[in-house]
């Protein structure tokens, strides 16, 4: 007997807990047939919604038919409606995520499959509390329509939850169970009824195992046809190769080697070789036809990537190239050079082919600049483009491509979004950009860098207030290097940061060698926004000025008015409001030449503004009413002002009698390597 018994509880353990499909498969195909379950699922999901909100629908209306609808089961019938949108807007995102993608990564699976599994169960546990709380006090002709229901879904269930084995189980216990209970324990109970549900329960569930059983061997049986027919398919193909004959093979190899070595293969275009290879093969039919390169280089691509990711950055760059091919026939090529880069090769008579480069120029940038829709994402891309033109005469395609980069490099440091076409000069100025950055690199090392001082004068009485210190450049190899030419590249490669530490060290020695401890005149240093925005500038600063024992308010930070560029406002102020507290002056050196207004000397602490020389060499009737209205605005700030660029004894004056506060220029002195001895301008007159 008790081995019968245990036989018995085995069996009902398996027929009612145990999936019933008794098939194993390894870890790929459980994961496509889980993949496929879930699918399925999700579209039953419009059948299990709707017959839900349409068998509740109906018990309520019988309820209210009857006149014993309760105020709970009006809540219920709403909770009921609003779980029915929800889920509805689960399976249409799925619906729409699944599109997007060939298959969920685990993660992804887990989240839609607990997504819907809350939706099913939610609507398990509604139908449970009707049972329990509202079947009880009904007549038998509403309790009757409730059972039928509750059977009629249960019977539904079976087939459209047999994709999810625990989840429907659940959903038929919670749908049955507590109806069979609610009828033996009600005041008056119903034995007959609850039994014959304990029957129907053990029906549905037996019914919904094998339901999955059989779902799930013949999604197996399905992909492993599936795989049969692909390997089938395979060994069709390999025996149809090899019954060809040997030379079509290899060349049919030949062909798709080179294809796969002359094309990007992100984009299908031409990459670096295809290009290449393309106009050696191209150029023999071209007769005395002209040609002209076309390097396009994509404006603020990396934002692209930093910002949304380079997945986004990857399809952006599909879309590009699809819209580039779009004006290229077979005369001419477009590949992807690089990263963002992409080059276009243009032939035609030369007669006509200015013409044509300025045609497909405008053409294409129209089309690139229209948005392009990605992920949700609306995105606008631009480019600058740099043209080299070729004939016959001229050297090899390589050379006729680095030109066109070369003007599409100049047209990024002029401003972006326009055409540039090679000039000789455009290599000069390159070689010599690249000559000077590999020469900085060693200058500091190399003790090639020294300073010189200007000294800035008061108006008032004469005296020098400050030296401002200007870095020079004495080259082992290139010679006396402006400071207009190293200053930017130093700037462009952050060497400027190091260079800008030794600048102030120096200078600071420099001062207090000239002057001792206990007053002088001021440094000016020049700084870079390069150097502003390096973490703990501020506290490098004063870490300078503790080593070499300047004090603070003998330190002027001179900066351009780029400090005002919107992007970088809230940092630099911050930086300049912790020098300020420190006690170092800031002025803002060429100023009516960047990005300020007068109106905006209050966004940021300052001490001063050096009005620019060349509002000081012109001294016209413009030049003029920008100087007075500097100063006039600059004093309502509290701000002084300093007019460099003075040569002449005139402009001296006439500045002298707009108000400036302080002077710097030639005429006072030029820049050196020591303090300034015997002034000439104290000599020649007290007024100054």
């Amino acid at each position: 007997m008790g081995q019968f018994t245990a036989r018995m509880a085995d069996t009902l353990k398996r027929l009612l807990l145990e999936p019933g499909h008794g098939t194993e498969a390894g870890p790929k195909l459980q994961k496509k047939v889980r993949a496929d379950l879930l699918d399925l699922a999700y579209r039953n999901n419009w059948a299990n919604v709707l017959v839900n909100l349409s068998a509740g629908s109906g018990l309520v209306g019988t309820l209210w038919f009857q006149s014993e609808l309760s105020f709970g089961m009006t809540v219920w019938i709403c909770v009921i409606f609003a779980t029915t949108v929800i889920r509805l807007f689960i399976g249409y995102r799925y619906h729409v995520e699944r599109r997007l993608v060939s298959a969920f990564d685990d993660a992804e699976f887990h989240r839609w499959f607990m997504r819907y599994a809350c939706g099913v169960c939610s609507g398990a546990i509604l139908w449970a509390l009707a049972s329990i709380f509202d079947l009880p006090t009904q007549s038998n002709e509403s309790r009757f329509v409730t059972l039928i229901i509750l059977a009629g879904l249960a019977g539904g269930a079976t087939g459209i939850l047999a994709p999810v084995f625990r989840v429907g189980r659940f959903y038929l216990l919670m749908l049955l169970l507590p109806a069979c209970i609610v009828l033996i324990v009600m005041p008056e109970p119903n034995y007959v009824l609850s039994g014959l549900g304990f029957i129907f329960v053990t029906v549905m569930m037996i019914t919904h195992r094998n339901n999955h059983g059989i779902l799930y061997r013949s999604l197996v049986l399905k992909h492993e046809n599936d795989s049969l027919v692909d390997d089938l398919r395979e060994k069709n193909r390999i025996t149809e190769n090899w019954n060809a004959t040997l030379e079509a093979r290899v060349a049919k190899r030949t062909r798709e080697l080179r294809n796969l070595l002359v094309r990007d293969t992100l984009t299908g275009l031409l990459n670096r070789d295809g290009i290449v290879s393309w106009f050696e093969e191209a150029r023999a039919s071209w007769g005395n036809r002209a040609y002209a390169v076309l390097f396009i280089d994509l404006d603020h691509f990396k934002q692209i990537n930093d910002g949304l990711s380079h997945a986004i950055g990857d399809l952006v760059l599909k879309e590009v190239s699809h819209r580039l091919r779009e004006y290229v026939d077979d005369r001419h090529a477009v590949g992807r050079w690089g990263g963002d880069e992409f080059i276009m090769i243009l032939t035609d008579q030369p007669e006509n082919l200015h013409q044509l480069v300025d045609q497909t120029i405008a053409e294409v940038r129209a089309a690139v600049n229209r948005p392009i829709h990605i992920a949700r994402q609306t995105l606008h891309v631009g480019f600058s483009t740099g043209v080299a033109f070729g004939m016959d005469e001229n050297p090899q395609i390589a050379e006729l491509i680095h030109w066109a980069d070369l003007a599409a490099a100049e047209v990024k440091r002029s401003g972006r979004g326009s055409v540039q076409s090679y000039d000789s000069k455009l290599l000069v100025e390159q070689e010599r950009r690249l000559a000077i950055n590999q020469a900085l690199r060693q200058a500091l090392s190399a003790n090639e860098l020294f300073l010189e001082y200007q000294p800035v004068v008061s108006a008032k009485t004469g005296d020098i207030t400050a030296y401002e210190v200007l870095l020079r450049w004495e080259s082992a190899e290139l010679g006396r290097v402006a400071p207009d030419e190293f200053i930017p590249i130093a700037e462009e490669s952050a060497l400027i940061v190091d260079i800008g530490e030794w600048v102030m060290r120096e200078a600071c020695k420099t001062i207090l060698d000239w002057s001792g401890f206990a007053g002088g005149p001021k440094i000016a240093v020049n700084v870079s926004v390069r150097q502003i925005v390096v973490p703990r500038f501020a506290r490098m600063v004063e870490n300078l000025l503790l080593e070499t024992g300047l004090p603070a308010n003998r330190l002027t930070i001179e900066v351009t008015e780029s400090i005002f560029d919107i992007r970088r406002t809230q940092l630099i102020s911050e930086v300049l409001s912790d020098l300020h507290d420190q006690g170092v002056e800031v002025h803002i050196d060429d100023f009516g030449t960047g990005y300020s207004s007068l109106s905006r000397l209050h966004q940021i602490r300052v001490d001063a503004v050096k009005i620019d020389k060349s509002f000081i060499l012109k001294m016209d009737v413009n030049s003029r009413a920008v100087i007075e209205g500097a100063i006039l605005i600059a004093h309502r700030f509290g701000l002084d002002v300093i007019a460099e660029g003075i040569e002449t004894e005139q402009q001296r004056s006439e500045l002298a009698a707009m108000g400036v506060d302080a002077y710097q220029g030639y005429f006072f002195a030029r820049p050196s390597a020591g303090p300034c001895e015997n002034p000439h301008w104290q000599q020649r007159s007290s007024a100054v």
